[in-house]
């Protein structure tokens, strides 16, 4: 395995591309988790447009617990990435076993809640009847596998936190191999359907989560460990909780905005067929890049907190600039590749060609209003990922749900009047006011202050 990267030395730019080339490529195999099971679902189940939209259907959901594993990795990785960054190894250890406890005693109370809530969470959301049975049997198979999901979010950000972000990579190219395999055998060879999705998602899920977990364990021992550290420490969950709470409250307000937008979206399938399968495969691509800008926050992130650890503050600001210029070159390709080919990318949902005209209208419309304003979270994301390392949560939430609160306001005022043009212009104009606050808030500087960048910075630079 390649050696852990020491993010407070060497050039920032080189440093941070090789850092969060693998995050970026980790996160995105595990958007395509959900995507292979939209790409079987409508393309070898023989009801394909039914168990295409139930899948699509239970997306939001999905994404508020992934949102919750989300956020509390954030959070372990930035206070481990600290205590890497000042040396000490003890807290590391013992941030790192207090994390995994309590993450797992978490996601059993969470899966337990979840998968009662299911079907009266579905039926919420304006499910059409005609796949809410299908939608439930997809999520609750999820639901079940929530211990699997969160631990694995938990141990990825500490091998991150770490150096080690190729570990992951490796692990989830086998379990999204694996995935696909058992998609295709249980569908097709079994012939279970939706059920089978599901269930090749969570054993998937579960291998990769178990392996990448005794890896962790024995790497931490032999490179961090001490004789003597509390194995739950709650002084290190009083320091994870106030990072990970913020995130955690954040991406799951944004989830459960999401889910609040696919209930206007599910209210456009009696009027326009094929409106739900085409908006969550539109969405679905879309959120794959999304997410990937989320990986570069928080790539920059562990950056700032390394940093702020070894009190190098001067490369918290090229790292910035870093983050940046990876940000630009990812906005030019991708928004240039959606908005030339939209209907290709919607198509692999779909080679089957049994999906209704409203498919391809409403997944391709949504693609035009979003795409061509990626440059927004281009600007953004830098200033998130140093916010966010430097434990500036408030004013990191405060322009994620400043974003989130117009988009979801907008959506239900605009939909009774414009339709689907009103759900989607939404999005960008949220992204602006998310994205103007986050530059006010970096640039204002409080983050400076919590890690006492002014007062080391003149001695630095003398």
């Amino acid at each position: 395995m390649r050696r852990k990267i020491n993010l407070t030395e060497g050039s920032p730019f080189k440093t941070l591309l090789l850092f969060s080339l693998p995050m970026l490529l980790s996160v995105t195999l595990q958007q395509f988790y959900n995507i292979c099971d939209s790409l079987i679902a409508g393309n070898l189940i023989k009801d394909s447009g039914d168990s295409l939209a139930a899948i699509n259907a239970s997306y939001p959901i999905t994404m508020i617990y992934l949102a919750i594993a989300t956020g509390f990795g954030v959070g372990v990785n930035i206070i481990v990435a600290r205590f890497v960054g000042e040396r000490n190894n003890k807290s590391v250890c013992e941030t790192v076993s207090t994390a995994v406890i309590s993450i797992v005693l978490f996601s059993i109370l969470l899966a337990l809640v979840g998968i009662l809530i299911t079907e009266p969470v579905l039926k919420a959301i304006n499910v059409n009847d005609a796949y809410l049975e299908k939608a439930a049997i997809y999520l609750k198979w999820y639901t079940l596998g929530l211990i699997f999901l969160l631990l694995y979010n938990t141990v990825t950000n500490v091998f991150q936190a770490l150096g080690k972000s190729m570990i992951p990579l490796y692990l989830l190219i086998f379990s999204t191999a694996l995935n696909i395999g058992l998609d295709i055998w249980f569908v097709l060879g079994f012939n279970m359907g939706i059920r089978g999705i599901a269930i090749a998602t969570f054993i998937a899920q579960g291998l990769a989560c178990i392996i990448s977990f005794i890896i962790m364990l024995f790497y931490v021992k032999k490179n961090y460990g001490t004789e003597k550290f509390r194995f739950y420490n709650f002084e290190m969950l009083k320091k994870i909780l106030p990072v990970a709470i913020p995130s955690i409250i954040q991406a799951s307000i944004i989830s459960f905005g999401q889910l609040m937008i696919q209930s206007k979206v599910n209210g456009l399938d009696e009027e326009i067929p094929g409106a739900v399968a085409g908006y969550g495969s539109a969405y679905k691509i879309c959120y794959v890049i999304v997410n990937i800008y989320t990986m570069m926050s928080n790539a920059i992130s562990t950056f700032t907190s390394q940093n702020a650890g070894a009190k190098k503050f001067e490369r918290i600001k090229k790292g910035f600039k870093a983050g940046f210029i990876l940000c630009f070159i990812l906005t030019i390709i991708t928004t240039a590749v959606f908005l030339i080919w939209p209907e290709p990318l919607l198509s692999i949902f779909n080679t089957s060609g049994t999906a209704s005209e409203g498919f391809t209208i409403i997944g391709k419309k949504f693609i035009y209003y979003v795409a061509p304003f990626f440059i927004l979270l281009c600007i953004k994301i830098p200033c998130d990922g140093v916010l966010k390392g430097s434990k500036d949560m408030r004013s990191f939430m405060f322009g994620t749900l400043l974003d989130l609160v117009i988009r979801v306001g907008l959506t239900y005022i605009l939909e009774p009047h414009f339709g689907a043009d009103g759900i989607f212009i939404s999005w960008p104009i949220g992204w602006v006011f998310g994205m103007a606050s986050a530059v006010i808030c970096y640039k204002i500087g409080r983050w400076k202050k919590l890690i006492n960048y002014e007062e080391n910075e003149t001695i630095e630079m003398a």
